[in-house]
């Protein structure tokens, strides 16, 4: 590891950074994160082996999914070819009894009821590296958080579901932002929100007046549904989703389900995320740039930034390149380059963006200075 020092204002406070950095624990620390992705529960029969490895390739079907957040990349597990044996992803798995929260599915037709659980955990390499090799993109744990307004029209009443709601659309989300591994949130619809917006808001897709109610929650994006049932009895779906100044519309029509239509829009919300916060790795940039974190003035803030840098799903290695009085340019291996650090690093609240004059660092090589452009300037938050 190769380190510059300029400026002696806190030496001591470098020299510290120094002798201790190769030995700080690497975990990340941003609100937004995601836990237990490589983990799931199946129903299963018993514990019969046979059914045991059916069983296996059906849940890593959901994780494939849910870790790049594409669809389509479930279908990786049927390929016996890429997958001849699904056990070898597994890291660990046990049997488990039902609990008096969960919804236990019914059998297909003909087959025995579901008596336990299989919980089972991945192995977080072996995904990742199917993943990549059929240029599927890897999506970490920092995942932006989503707001979800939405409103159910059964033909009897309008309803806007709300986080204390009792009615069956709540539990449809919570069980996909669990399956997909997206923080959805649902509206507190208390006075404040009472205040601000109505059901008819919400139905006729107002959007300053949903924006201005959604502020309160600070949330990287909005999503807004309508469901109503149809006279032929299939359910109907208009969907809106806003993140980072723009706005994406579709539709779903005739699904046979109110589940099925909630988890429609549900899962192409995932998937338009997805597309924005992740990347197939590319050769078009560098893998490695420089980023220069300001407002580091002791090593407090100074083990908050890199445990968090280091914490980031894009970035691979992170090496302190130049310690200055109250600032840190940092050395980092990406998979995904520039464009993928900034989005990684958007999605969080550790670090803003600083528009300022070019930055450069200054390496004497030889005798002979040579200045390189730091690619990113981030300000640490107070």
């Amino acid at each position: 590891m190769k380190i510059r020092i300029n400026g002696t204002k806190n030496f001591v406070f470098m020299a510290f950074i120094m002798s201790i950095m190769a030995f700080l624990p690497i975990t990340s620390t941003n609100a937004e994160i995601v836990r237990h992705l490589y983990e799931v529960e199946m129903p299963v029969e018993g514990q019969d082996r046979k059914e045991r490895d059916l069983v296996v390739r059906e849940a890593l079907k959901e994780i494939l999914a849910r870790i790049s957040g594409r669809t389509e990349a479930s279908a990786l597990a049927e390929d016996k070819l890429l997958v001849p044996r699904p056990t070898m992803f597994i890291q660990q798995f046990r049997y488990r009894k039902f609990n008096s929260r969960d919804v236990i599915p019914e059998a297909a037709e003909g087959a025995k009821p579901y008596t336990q659980k299989l919980w089972l955990r991945f192995t977080k390499k072996a995904v990742a590296k199917l993943l990549r090799n059929q240029g599927f993109p890897v999506w970490g744990k920092t995942r932006p958080a989503t707001l979800v307004w939405l409103v159910v029209d059964d033909q009897k009443q309008r309803v806007l579901i709300s986080n204390s709601s009792a009615h069956e659309s709540r539990s449809y989300i919570e069980q996909e932002a669990k399956k997909k591994g997206l923080p959805f949130r649902l509206p507190l619809m208390d006075l404040a929100d009472q205040s601000k917006l109505q059901v008819t808001d919400v139905w006729g897709n107002f959007e300053e007046t949903i924006l201005a109610a959604s502020s309160r929650y600070q949330t990287e994006a909005i999503l807004v549904g309508r469901i109503y049932l149809s006279f032929a009895k299939t359910w109907n779906t208009r969907w809106s989703l806003y993140s980072a100044g723009q706005r994406h519309d579709w539709e779903v029509n005739n699904s046979d389900s109110l589940h099925s239509a909630v988890n429609e829009g549900l899962a192409k919300t995932g998937e338009e995320l997805s597309i924005r916060f992740t990347q197939v790795n590319t050769s078009q940039e560098s893998d490695t740039i420089l980023v220069q974190v300001k407002n580091i003035t002791n090593l407090k803030k100074y083990n908050s930034v890199i445990k968090y840098l280091k914490g980031l799903n894009v970035v691979t290695q992170i090496d302190a390149d130049q310690v200055n009085t109250d600032n840190v340019i940092f050395k980092i291996k990406t998979r995904n380059g520039r464009l993928g650090v900034s989005q990684a690093i958007a999605l969080g609240h550790v670090l803003v963006s600083e528009i300022n004059d070019p930055v450069v660092r200054t390496e004497t090589v030889e005798d002979k200075p040579e200045q390189d452009k730091v690619d990113l300037v981030y300000k640490l938050v107070p």
